[in-house]
């Protein structure tokens, strides 16, 4: 039996005349009597029974008009859907993000997304870069938000921020009072900065900066997140480095300062598995979109670019 079997059933019961039956199907009325005779035979029972020069349903066929119905908006809804679904209209997004994507991407996102596509169901899952690309790999997650570079070449990167890495000084510092920090200026300084084993890209460009200018790293502290190292900034203990966003990280006795130029840049990018297309890509594109600077300057929104290999961080690194 197959889905036109039923859809001429329906007609010919509607209609209760082979002949208005067939013009609405667009099919002669001779073949749709033998169709229904074949459908008749398949099932074993009688469908229709004649009544003077027309048919009537038999009980068998008014039994079987409520069913076929049922099927046939089943199937149309199912068709419906799954147009929905290629289209990105419908379905569901498991997102890995750290935390500068929660101040810098999703309020700027996920509000206008969810007016867009108000069926696409979304969760979100604070997880480290490790645990994300895990989440991928196994499709357990469809994007991620990430620092760059991302260790690994099997993935699509769409670069969303660029941040300048800014002095975070404590209050009663004698930097505080200067407008702009130089690498110069943080010379044997006790400073608390991103672990070199979970971060080794940061660290190693902060360490860099440091020969170049000739001076001292003084590093007295490793953290893993950023609210951990402003908290030890507030306590007096040192000085760390610290993309802009965490500006929006409110802590008494802090104050930040933007480095003399050349600035560090970080820069923040939705993730996928490369050949991952759909709602993953569609959200991409989307956020990609959201974020292009209006004057195209501090962001090059929506640039896919190739992933770099690096060492792999700590898996048990906490999200910054």
């Amino acid at each position: 039996m197959e889905l036109r079997h039923l859809r001429y059933f329906v007609a010919v019961a509607e209609e209760l005349n082979y002949r208005r039956a067939a013009a609405r199907l667009f099919i002669a009325a001779p073949p749709l009597s033998v169709q229904i005779k074949h459908l008749e035979q398949e099932i074993g029972v009688a469908l229709f029974a004649r009544q003077g020069r027309g048919i009537k349903l038999t009980e068998g066929g008014r039994a079987l008009l409520d069913q076929a119905r049922k099927t046939l908006a089943s199937a149309n809804r199912g068709i419906a859907v799954a147009r929905q679904a290629a289209n990105g209209e419908i379905g569901h997004l498991s997102i890995g993000y750290n935390a500068p994507a929660g101040f810098l991407v999703f309020p700027k996102v996920v509000p206008a997304f969810r007016r867009a596509r108000p069926l696409v169901q979304i969760t979100f899952h604070a997880l480290n870069m490790p645990q994300q690309l895990e989440g991928l790999r196994r499709e357990e997650l469809d994007l991620g938000v990430v620092w760059l570079p991302v260790p690994s070449a099997e993935f699509d990167a769409h670069e969303l921020v660029r941040e300048p890495l800014m002095a975070v000084i404590p209050a009663s510092h004698r930097l505080a009072k200067m407008a702009q920090i130089s690498t110069k200026d943080l010379s044997g300084e006790p400073l608390i900065l991103p672990s070199k084993l979970l971060h080794p890209d940061t660290y190693g460009e902060i360490e860099q900066r440091f020969v170049a200018a000739g001076a001292t790293m003084n590093v007295v502290y490793e953290l893993e997140s950023g609210l951990s190292m402003i908290n030890f900034v507030a306590m007096g203990i040192g000085c760390t480095l610290l993309p802009s966003y965490a500006r929006s990280i409110r802590q008494p006795g802090v104050v930040f300062r933007p480095m003399k130029a050349p600035a560090l840049i970080r820069t923040l990018a939705v993730i996928k598995l490369k050949g991952r297309s759909g709602l993953p890509e569609i959200f991409a594109n989307f956020t990609s979109e959201r974020l292009r600077a209006p004057d195209g300057k501090g962001m090059r929104s929506g640039q896919r670019i190739a992933s770099t290999n690096s060492a792999m961080p700590n898996r048990r690194a906490v999200s910054r």
